[in-house]
C-alpha cells in the first residue's frame, strides 16, 4: 500500500500528466546486461529489460514512467516501476532549468517504495540534478542525491558519455549506512535512427540504504539496446 507522502507525490504526477494537453508521447524498449541504478546492480548482474514512456508538453511540462524487471533477493524477481512529472523552463539562451517528482514502487516489496523531489540546471550537453528523499528505499533515512551527466559527441552518429553521483545520508532511522555513497559512469553510445547503443563502464561504493546484497566495487561493463517509438 503506498504511504500518505507517495499518494500525495503520486497525485502530483497525474496532475502534470493532465496539464499536458498540447504534448509529444513516446515510448522505448530497452535490454541492458546489468540494471544498475546509481551503481548498484538491481538485477543481480543478470540481464533484464526496461520498457518507457514519456510525455512533453509545449508548455514545459513533462511526465513519464518506466517499468524494469528486477532482484532484490536472489532469486526472486519483481517488476519495479518509476514514474516521474516535472516542469522545465529557460534561464537563458543557453542555461535551462527543471524540478519536479520521481515515484518509486516495487511489485512484490512495496516497503521499499520511495519518493524524492529533484531540481537542476541543464546545458546544451551536460545537466547537474539534485534529488532530496525523505524516506529513501523505505529506510526511515533522508538523502541527498546530486549528480553531473555530460554528453560530448564525437561523430554523426557517436557521443561519448559520462556521469557522476553522490548519494548524502542526512539523518533518519538507518545509523548503520554510510553517509556518503558514490557512484560514477563512463561510457561510448551509438545512435541511429530509432536505435540507441550504449556501453557504459560504471562503478558504486557500498551502502547500507540499499536493499539489495551486493559484493561488487569495481568496475563492469554494462551494454544497454534501445528500441524508440
Amino acid at each position: 500500500m503506498l504511504t500518505h507522502g507517495l499518494r500525495a507525490a503520486l497525485g502530483a504526477a497525474l496532475l502534470l500528466v493532465c496539464c499536458g494537453v498540447l504534448a509529444q508521447t513516446g515510448g522505448s524498449i530497452a535490454f541492458v546486461s546489468d540494471y544498475r541504478y546509481r551503481g548498484v546492480s538491481f538485477s543481480h548482474d543478470r540481464p533484464t529489460f526496461r520498457l518507457g514512456v514519456v510525455h512533453d508538453a509545449a508548455s514545459g511540462w513533462y511526465a513519464g514512467a518506466s517499468l524494469v524487471d528486477v532482484s532484490l533477493d536472489a532469486p526472486g524477481r519483481q517488476l519495479q516501476w518509476l514514474g516521474y512529472a516535472g516542469l522545465s523552463g529557460r534561464l537563458s539562451q543557453r542555461l535551462g532549468w527543471e524540478a519536479g517528482v520521481i515515484l518509486v514502487h516495487f511489485g512484490a516489496d512495496s516497503q521499499y517504495d520511495y519518493h524524492e523531489w529533484f531540481g537542476g540546471v541543464q546545458g546544451e550537453r551536460w545537466n547537474m540534478r539534485l534529488h532530496l528523499a525523505p524516506d529513501y528505499f523505505g529506510s526511515r533515512t533522508r538523502t541527498a542525491y546530486a549528480e553531473l551527466n555530460a554528453g560530448l559527441p564525437l561523430s554523426r552518429f557517436t557521443r561519448a558519455t559520462a556521469h557522476v553521483g553522490a548519494l548524502m545520508r542526512l539523518g533518519g532511522a538507518s545509523a548503520e549506512a554510510e553517509r556518503r555513497h558514490l557512484d560514477a559512469g563512463l561510457g561510448l553510445a551509438m545512435a541511429r535512427d530509432a536505435w540507441d547503443l550504449q556501453l557504459e563502464l560504471t562503478t558504486g561504493g557500498r551502502s547500507g540504504v540499499y536493499p539489495v546484497a551486493y559484493d561488487r566495487e569495481r568496475g563492469v561493463l554494462v551494454l544497454s539496446a534501445s528500441y524508440a517509438f
